[in-house]
């Protein structure tokens, strides 16, 4: 096994345009260059506007079309990469990957293999691994180093005995000089059942009842 609305508008007094914009976006350069005019047309002549602040909205309203034109451009990125990414997860069904979780299966003369994560280098690490009924059934010391480590279990207790096909737990225990315990992750392989989309990410559910993210995959293989 190799180690997913519109814009409204109204003038106030001085002709200068006031918004209640339910929907700016549905508001284009050429209309805002409209409204201008139509300023232009209705303000009072005894009372003209300068025209520094025409400008000064006609470059308002530039920024502002910029900024929706990118907000649009963001969004069709997002959409992009929503539908590459449930693309990926539909790839992996039926494929076995490793992933988080603590549940070994163990099969018939196979043995197992499993994996964790250390966020940092410790001073100890001991692997423990318990049956169904809860009894340890074997405990081995793991890797130090900081990172991914991936191992094969014989499938034998600690007297060397063979074990019952099944299910079993790992667990990792990490420590550093002090005894302060580091954070791990214990991985085991699984096959992806299905593909879950919720809210625009795409997770993996597998078949022992695991919900998986994508950027949690470690490593993917065949049947």
């Amino acid at each position: 096994m190799t180690t997913i609305s519109g814009a409204s508008g109204t003038a106030d007094a001085s002709g200068v345009l006031t918004s209640s914009a339910t929907g700016l976006n549905t508001v284009d350069f050429n209309t805002f260059l409209k409204l201008l005019v139509a300023q232009l047309k209705n303000q009072d002549p005894l009372n003209p506007l300068d025209g520094t602040e025409f400008t000064g909205q006609i470059a308002q309203f530039s920024a502002l079309e910029q900024q929706i034109n990118s907000n649009n451009y963001l969004s069709q990125l997002v959409e992009q990469r929503d539908f590459g990414q449930q693309t990926l997860a539909v790839s992996y069904l039926n494929k076995v990957v490793l992933a988080p979780g603590d549940t070994v299966a163990l099969g018939e003369d196979t043995g197992a293999e499993f994996g964790y994560v250390l966020d940092n280098t410790a001073a100890k690490v001991d692997i423990s691994i318990y049956d169904a009924t809860g009894k340890l059934v074997r405990s081995v010391n793991g890797d130090k180093s900081e990172g991914n480590h991936i191992l094969t279990w014989d499938g034998k207790d600690d007297a060397g005995n063979v074990l019952e096909p099944g299910n079993y737990t790992v667990r990792v225990k990490a420590t550093d000089g002090d005894d302060k315990v580091i954070a791990n992750t214990v991985l085991t392989y699984g096959v992806v059942a299905s593909v879950l989309n919720s809210e625009g990410t795409a997770n993996l559910v597998m078949s022992d009842g695991r919900n998986v993210a994508l950027e949690d995959v470690l490593a993917v293989t065949s049947l």
